[in-house]
């Protein structure tokens, strides 16, 4: 049955948020001030296998607008519409921060969440920062851009830990070089190397939404994985939050190939020092992993720009900027011409100087 929970404030009744910079509930109404309890249960961790994905899918994933799920606001008695992946909104009619609890129950409970830490008033000073020494901004783009409805969004992610265990083969040589009368002799070692491999990972996260991009989301990295708290759904309040939609092999393999490159450059440094070349001849390896589900937080928003959408993100634990800015042709080839005129002063000075030193 669907359900619906809301933080009001024990004061005036008002609806109440989570301030990220004092980190407790806030009411703007009475200026009643919350914490939010830390005894609760630790972080879980969960087996990939433990989890029937084709289930829980079926649950968070249904493309029929008719069949989306209608919840009544306690506040206002208004029909709120969830997305199938929603679970935390803002009522558009009376402004109340709603859970929509049945989504979060059971399997689908996030084993924990890092809270927002970077409140959104401090977002422009964030972007002047990002945008500062972007020498190809169009000149005009500070007085015509504007930026709409920033969006604070706990995004879900499946953080991985695992190990990678395997050999790696390498044919590798050394070759020594002695002098004998007047001939160079030159003597080459071949050796096949064999090398054991365990390598353990904690802590590898991957966007576990079809719905942001995947680049976007991996350049919002890292996160602090020492402020992950227990999920609490007092964190929820204030800001839209989404269940993963992606299913099992999707995420694995993502994070199984950042794990194994990884892997594969350590074991390339380590496994072949002391020898001159070496060449990967063979071997494999073997991945073995664990995830537990997560919500981090992240600001959205576009900026629009000579008739175009840029789309940003920000990390709201570190307050990191990414996406991307318009490039100014004519100011994109004004640099061109003052870093070649540059290059070719320099180089006729140094012409210059040879000559008058007789070179």
């Amino acid at each position: 049955m669907a359900s619906i929970a809301e933080q009001k404030c024990p004061g005036c009744g008002a609806t109440m948020r989570f301030d990220p910079q004092q980190g407790k509930l806030v009411c703007d109404y009475c200026g009643t001030v919350m914490d939010i309890p830390t005894d609760e249960p630790t972080v879980e961790q969960t087996q990939m296998e433990g989890f029937d994905f084709d289930s829980l899918n079926e649950q968070a994933v249904d493309l029929k607008a008719e069949n989306l799920p209608v919840y009544n606001c306690v506040s206002c008695s208004a029909e709120v519409i969830a997305a199938p992946g929603e679970f935390s909104l803002t009522c558009p009619y009376c402004g109340n921060n709603i859970v929509l609890t049945d989504k979060i129950s059971g399997p689908l409970r996030p084993n924990g969440m890092i809270p927002f830490k970077i409140d959104s008033k401090s977002l422009p000073a964030a972007m002047n920062r990002f945008y500062k020494n972007k020498a190809l901004l169009p000149k005009n783009f500070f007085s015509q851009s504007t930026m709409s409805k920033v969006t604070g969004v706990y995004v879900p992610f499946w953080v991985f830990d695992g190990t990678m265990s395997g050999t790696a083969r390498y044919r590798a040589q050394n070759t020594m070089s002695t002098r004998q009368g007047d001939y160079i002799v030159s003597e080459t070692s071949h050796y096949d190397l064999v090398r054991d491999a365990n390598l353990t990972f904690q802590d590898v996260p991957v966007d576990a939404t079809g719905t942001v991009e995947d680049a976007l989301m991996d350049s919002l990295e890292p996160f602090d994985m020492n402020e992950v708290k227990p999920f609490d759904m007092k964190y929820l309040a204030g800001f839209t939050a989404s269940r993963f939609d992606l299913a099992k092999n999707d995420i694995a393999q993502r994070a199984e190939d950042r794990m194994r490159s990884s892997a594969d450059a350590v074991l390339d440094h380590e496994g072949t020092a002391g020898y001159q070349s070496a060449t990967r001849i063979g071997g494999s390896l073997k991945a073995d992993l664990k995830a537990k589900y997560l919500l981090f937080p992240v600001y959205m928003f576009d900026i629009m720009h000579g008739g175009k959408s840029y789309s940003f993100a920000v990390n709201g634990q570190t307050g990191k900027v990414v996406g991307n800015l318009p490039i100014s042709g004519s100011v994109s080839f004004q640099y061109f011409l003052k870093r070649a005129g540059a290059i070719l002063a320099a180089c006729v000075g140094a012409s210059v100087a040879m000559y008058f030193m007789g070179r």
